[in-house]
Formats: C-alpha cells, sequence, structure tokens
C-alpha cells in the first residue's frame, strides 16, 4: 500500500516528467504552479494541488501529441489506485474504458466509473 509520502513523491516525478516532455522554461514552469495551484515549488502543492497540475500538464501533452481524451476515461483515475489497477488491466487486455464502463453498466445502476465505489 502507498504512503501519503510515497505518493507525494510519485506526484511530484510525474510533474517534472511531464514538465520535461513539455519543453517548459523555468518561467513557463513557474507560472503554470501559480496559475494552478498559487505557490511558487511543486513541493508546497497538497495532494489536490498534485493532481490538478498533473492534470493541466497531461492535458497539454495528450493535446501536443494528438492524443484524443477518452470521454469514458475517469477524470479522478490518478486519485484512485483501483482505478489506476483498471487501467493497467485494461491495457493489457488491450481494451478501451468503454469496455470498463460497459462491464459497470452490466452489474450496477451506475454509468460512470468515477462514482463506483471499490466494491463495484
Amino acid at each position: 500500500m502507498s504512503t501519503p509520502e510515497a505518493q507525494r513523491k510519485a506526484d511530484l516525478a510525474r510533474i517534472h516528467i511531464l514538465k520535461g516532455q513539455l519543453k517548459l522554461t523555468r518561467d513557463q514552469y513557474e507560472a503554470v504552479l501559480w496559475t494552478i495551484g498559487q505557490v511558487e515549488s511543486s513541493a508546497l502543492l497538497d495532494a489536490h494541488g498534485r493532481l490538478r497540475v498533473i492534470a493541466h500538464l497531461q492535458s497539454h501533452v495528450d493535446a501536443a501529441s494528438g492524443v484524443q481524451a477518452d470521454p469514458d476515461k475517469p477524470r479522478n483515475l490518478q486519485a484512485r489506485p483501483q482505478l489506476r489497477k483498471i487501467a493497467a488491466q485494461l491495457h493489457a487486455a488491450g481494451r478501451s474504458w468503454s469496455y470498463a464502463r460497459s462491464v459497470l453498466e452490466r452489474h450496477t445502476d451506475k454509468t460512470t466509473l468515477e462514482f463506483a465505489d471499490s466494491r463495484e
């Protein structure tokens, strides 16, 4: 099980990887941190702020690479370890998030993965 400190380190590493992929200058990076998280350093971000910065940077990486957003992909993927595990299983099986959503719909009355609890 991931500790809060381990998750913090992983989030900070992800932020810096995304920064590198976008080839942001120091000034651009600090502008993103201030605009999204109201901090001058990623080390000062709380868990929510880190997730917001990651989502913001990832959306720009996806846009730059021409990747189309999957409408069925949960928006809270980074915050929920079980959803990340499902993502890995879907990738390994060559399936999309629409497959996971259809399985959820067949077994529950929910239609969105964001709102499913761990049992569902």
